[in-house]
């Protein structure tokens, strides 16, 4: 078995040793051609830079399976693969492993509430802000602070969990049913109820086609003056209504980890423009799970489920 390990940085060691048992590994180097590298796999790794569609795999006859240590599949044609019999190897379902191994993501958007309540973007001093005025920058705290999560999974539970150290009153809503609370937040019935009653609004979903935009005007209209943060994916949510709101100054602040289609034309620029003029604005690259922890042990698993598929 030949196996491509498409953004080699930091790649898993123990991950490519397992591997390597299996196959040969090769890493795909900077400056070389993705499409000729791609031509004799039968196996790929990969992470978020690219969009794996026909333009990219149509002359990868040999491949067989496309491995991506991510819950989240949009960066992944799955109708082409499924077409092409290609298979998807991932942590979507890996609920256990996820949920007593990786902390990196609610990690981040326990993060960015601090960071929002607390103005970071604006008051870390240095040479282009050198003005020691600690009312300039006054905040809030997460203490008796309302925050609702919209989707109780994995990150939602780790999240409320963390929230609720901080004296916070959770709340959520999740279209599962049958997701009960854990004792950490208390289930609302719709997203309105949580929008209306929250002052912060944390977006911890699964994506999924038919809930593409979800979060439109209706949603984020009942966010003035409070706080929204995207952690999950850009496309749950009706990009176009959100830099309108923003632009006007809507809301008390906004975090994104995330936005709509960031292997392609997309509205970066837009929300970059957008950081100078808002007050409150922060937007990382999709780091949220992007630690050397969490990485190399995501890695380190998906290479397992490989190697156990291709010996079943």
């Amino acid at each position: 078995m030949k196996i491509g390990i498409v953004e080699k940085k930091d790649f898993s060691e123990p991950a490519f040793k397992r591997l390597s048992s299996i196959g040969v590994v090769e890493f795909f180097g900077d400056g070389s051609d993705l499409t000729t590298f791609l031509m004799d796999k039968d196996a790929i790794f990969v992470r978020l830079k690219h969009f794996w569609d026909k333009k990219l795999l149509a002359g990868a006859k040999s491949i067989k399976y496309i491995c991506s240590p991510t819950t989240g599949l949009n960066h992944i044609d799955l109708d082409y693969c499924a077409r092409r019999g290609i298979e998807v190897v991932s942590l979507k379902g890996e609920v256990d492993f996820l949920t007593e191994n990786i902390a990196a993501t609610p990690e981040h958007t326990l993060g960015l509430t601090i960071a929002l309540l607390r103005n970071y973007s604006r008051s870390f001093l240095s040479s282009d802000n050198p003005v020691w005025d600690r009312d300039r920058y006054k905040g809030e705290e997460i203490f008796e602070k309302k925050i609702g999560i919209i989707g109780y999974g994995r990150v939602g539970r780790k999240y409320a969990k963390y929230l609720n150290s901080f004296g916070a009153k959770v709340f959520f809503y999740d279209i599962d049913k049958l997701k009960i609370t854990n004792g950490f937040a208390k289930r609302l019935s719709n997203w309105s109820e949580l929008c209306e009653q929250c002052d912060i609004v944390a977006m911890c979903a699964s994506y999924s086609k038919e809930y593409d935009s979800f979060f439109d005007k209706r949603y984020l209209k009942l966010l003035k003056n409070k706080y929204f943060i995207n952690t999950a994916r850009g496309e749950l949510v009706d990009e176009r209504e959100l830099i309108k709101l923003i632009s006007k100054g809507y809301f008390a602040g906004v975090g994104l980890d995330v936005i709509r289609n960031e292997n392609g034309k997309n509205n970066l620029n837009k929300f970059i423009r957008l950081t100078k003029k808002s007050r409150n604005l922060i937007i990382t690259p999709h780091i949220a799970g992007a630690t050397h922890e969490s990485m190399s042990k995501t890695e380190m698993f998906v290479a397992e489920k490989l190697i156990r598929i291709t010996k079943s």
